[in-house]
């Protein structure tokens, strides 16, 4: 399988996770408020990680 084929699934099944986690189960009673900014973090998180990773390949010329 592909690195970045692993890397999304991963992303994916985090991400279906920390939902279920968040909203099924509540912890610290969070409101739903909350737990839709934290997943929308997360996903921005993420987005931030690509990028960085992806300027890093163009600077060492690489492809994936």
């Amino acid at each position: 399988m592909n690195p970045k084929a692993i890397e999304k699934l991963i992303f994916a099944l985090v991400g279906i996770l920390l939902a279920l986690f968040l909203f099924v189960w509540g912890p610290m009673e969070l409101s739903r408020s909350t737990s839709r900014w934290i997943i929308a973090g997360y996903i921005v998180l993420y987005v931030i990680y690509r990028f960085i990773v992806d300027i890093n390949k163009l600077k060492k010329g690489g492809t994936d």
